[in-house]
């Protein structure tokens, strides 16, 4: 069975007033494999549990994005996301706290970083955020989150949760509300060790 196939089984799509009984219900689903609707701390995504891969490839298939790009972990803390990494300690240090402005790191991954996260590279991009609703979950899950633009390949994201019910509703299991997102710019892409920038922010 495709991964297209999978993906037309249209869930049904809850909207969530984000009482702390509502996210907890939220973490819930997405441990067991829900695809989410979400504003990060720079524009709205969509997002998932890293480690369920067919939930990943819901969000491929919806994004209409190739596997071999690769995607981005989302998390409160950079301890959520060692598992993942080929760091040491020093430059774990180095990127513990969020920046002055989103910035996206593109560092090592691990052997135990799985291809669907990192695609065809032997680096997986990071971002760490104190942004109210990936605190919360990323607490719950003691994990980060899959990150990607919510948008069809080459078009424009979403700006709000209006604009993601109307162009994705039928594709995902929650659409969250009650969050604002930090802006409507991407965040800066930084290689670690060579300082380097893939994207600016400017």
């Amino acid at each position: 069975e495709s991964r297209r196939e999978k993906s037309n089984r249209r869930p049904r799509l809850t909207r969530l007033p984000m009482s702390p009984w509502a996210l907890n219900r939220l973490a819930t689903a997405l441990a067991r494999g829900a695809v989410i609707g979400y504003p990060t701390d720079t524009i709205w995504g969509f997002g998932c549990h890293p480690l369920r891969p067919h939930s990943v490839d819901r969000i491929l298939d919806i994004k209409r994005r190739a596997a071999s790009k690769g995607l981005i972990l989302l998390s409160s803390r950079i301890d959520y996301c060692v598992p993942y990494l080929d760091l040491g300690d020093t430059e774990l240090e180095s990127i513990r706290l969020p920046c002055a402005r989103p910035t996206t790191w593109i560092v090592p991954a691990s052997k135990s970083c799985p291809q669907w996260l990192r695609g065809d590279h032997p680096t997986i991009a990071i971002r760490v955020t104190d942004h109210p609703l990936l605190r919360t979950l990323c607490t719950a899950l003691e994990s980060p989150l899959v990150s990607t633009s919510a948008n069809r390949a080459g078009q424009s994201s979403v700006r709000n949760a209006w604009q993601m019910r109307r162009q994705f509703g039928k594709e995902l299991d929650f659409i969250v509300t009650g969050f604002t997102a930090g802006g409507n710019r991407p965040s800066e892409i930084k290689f670690l060790h060579s300082g380097s920038t893939l994207r600016s922010a400017d």
